[in-house]
């Protein structure tokens, strides 16, 4: 299992460029902050049509969610899959390749808290 305290170091494994970001100095923040940059990475690289880096942020997140303790899980949730609301809410090609790159599990999440948009 993953802890809240992890993340930080497994995210910058993955994804080199989330090194660069700046954490704070107190480990019970880095965990909001570091979901924070991950889901803006996902959002830039949707935003460029980058949809191979964006589907790695995807099957990120889904690892997180399915090996992260409750904290992860809990932002998985209300902050990372909630910040794609907006593009999935949308008609068009932009909706369909966010569905066709979206891991089963954070799928059946976002159905679970936006069925009536779906």
């Amino acid at each position: 299992m993953i802890t809240q305290y992890e993340v930080d170091a497994y995210l910058k494994e993955i994804i080199p460029q989330l090194a660069m970001k700046a954490y704070p100095t107190r480990a019970s923040l880095a965990i909001y902050i570091s979901i924070d940059h991950l889901t803006n990475y996902t959002k830039h690289a949707l935003e460029e049509h980058n949809f191979r880096q964006a589907k790695k942020c995807f099957a990120l997140a889904e690892s997180l969610y399915l090996n992260g303790d409750s904290t992860i899980r809990l932002l998985i949730e209300n902050n990372f899959i909630y910040s794609f609301s907006s593009i999935m809410s949308k008609g068009g090609t932009d909706r369909f390749m966010v569905k066709s790159i979206l891991p089963g599990t954070l799928n059946k999440i976002y159905r679970k808290r936006f069925s009536r948009n779906n």
